[in-house]
């Protein structure tokens, strides 16, 4: 700024014509005067534009739209042309393995434990398929920005009006299907460890004089747990499938099964895990919830009815399981929501979408922390007929298998 200042003094002195300075022509012809040129200079000098920093930018991080996390820009992993020979050895691999490990498991449990394996594969399936329209109705509604605040009814008239009356069953037979094997695996291992489990349990209690080992609801924790880790593995790629049907209704014309080799063929098997992280924080609390407060309150209903005189027969054995299914399907819905709602808009279009970037983007949207929850009235109700049935065919099928009432021993 200094050396500027005394050029434009020393050029003062110098004889300016109005034809050699832009912006003379107000001094004339006249030698300019060091003063009239400072004039100048101010005047045809180069300004700077500076950028104005929001006065609250620094404090808080970047914000996500709402509709940029429901619509990701479409990037997809090495786009396949068709089924390789990895694909092919990789699922051979992985249902081989499974079967293995699950015979194996049977095999070492105790004797009749397959029928808590054929119990939940049935209850299952059964109460999933039959509220699969609603469950349709809460996947779009967690996937379409045009759904995603309109209620239950009139998010369900705009997917008909759309899309057909169809439309609210697909997905069907992945549903079907993958929640048949998810339920034998969760129901069968959640009870054939308990023995197991009970045991060791036993034993730290022992060694370490702690009475809290010998608890009863973290022994039947630590089941539910291992068992909701099992039956994500097995669920991870249908359930992957029926959230792609769902999300985009065109995706499979002729069937599921086509929209399996369709993803398999664009995505390879990955496309099948990528919501694994998901949907063991979906399924691990969802099984725990379910499971153990199930066992514990019917327990809690029948000590109490004994305790009192009166008889458990008739009524009462469909009563105490209804009302104890009933409250589970509230507490398991509410713990597993966060991970449903991930889960879905991992699996919702094909891409590299992880898991982790859309829990950020979620947390610092508009909506925040409420974002995990958007659909989760519509879910509700979807899990409360979806568990109150499973239960309760569970404990029939329990009883018809020659196995006690849950709860009642």
């Amino acid at each position: 700024m200094k050396l500027s200042l005394i050029l434009v003094v020393f050029c003062g002195f110098l004889p300016w014509q109005s034809s050699g300075f832009v912006g003379s022509s107000r001094i004339g012809s006249r030698s300019a005067s060091p003063t009239s040129l400072l004039h100048l200079w101010h005047a045809n000098k180069p300004t700077v534009q500076r950028k104005s920093t929001p006065k609250n930018a620094l404090s808080h991080p970047t914000r996500s739209s709402w509709d940029s996390i429901l619509k990701p820009a479409h990037h997809p992993h090495g786009h396949h042309d068709h089924i390789t020979v990895v694909d092919k050895t990789v699922v051979a691999g992985f249902f081989g393995f499974a079967a293995v490990v699950l015979a194996k498991f049977i095999m070492s449990s105790p004797p009749g434990s397959w029928r808590y394996f054929l119990a939940g594969g049935l209850c299952a399936a059964s109460s999933h398929a039959i509220p699969t329209p609603v469950d349709v109705i809460k996947t779009r509604k967690q996937v379409d920005p045009e759904l995603a605040d309109k209620s239950f009814l009139a998010a369900g008239h705009e997917i008909v009006k759309e899309d057909g009356l169809m439309s609210l069953w697909a997905g069907l037979g992945p549903t079907y299907w993958g929640y048949m094997m998810e339920g034998a695996v969760k129901f069968g291992v959640y009870e054939g460890l308990k023995p197991a489990i009970a045991s060791l349990m036993s034993r730290l209690a022992s060694v370490t004089f702690l009475g809290f080992f010998n608890s009863q609801l973290l022994a039947f924790s630590m089941c539910a747990s291992v068992s909701g880790l099992a039956a994500s593995l097995v669920l991870c790629p249908m359930e992957a499938l029926r959230i792609r049907l769902v999300a985009e209704p065109d995706f499979a014309p002729k069937g599921w099964i086509q929209g399996g080799f369709k993803m398999m063929s664009h995505e390879g098997v990955g496309g099948f895990f990528k919501g694994i992280n998901p949907m063991i924080l979906k399924q691990v609390p969802y099984t725990v919830t379910k499971n153990v407060s199930f066992d514990l309150i019917t327990k809690m209903f029948y000590s109490t009815l004994r305790q009192s005189g009166v008889a458990v027969a008739g009524a009462m054995t469909f009563t105490i399981p209804l009302v104890a299914a009933a409250i589970a399907s509230v507490l398991s819905s509410l713990s597993s929501q966060p991970g449903d709602m991930v889960l879905s808009l991992v699996n919702a279009h094909e891409g590299d979408a992880k898991s982790r970037d859309i829990w950020r983007s979620i947390v610092r949207s508009e909506r925040g922390v409420r974002g995990f929850f958007v659909g989760a009235k519509t879910r509700l109700l979807h899990v409360g007929v979806i568990v109150t049935i499973q239960l309760l065919i569970y404990d029939y099928v329990k009883r018809l298998c020659g196995i006690a009432a849950t709860g009642s021993c």
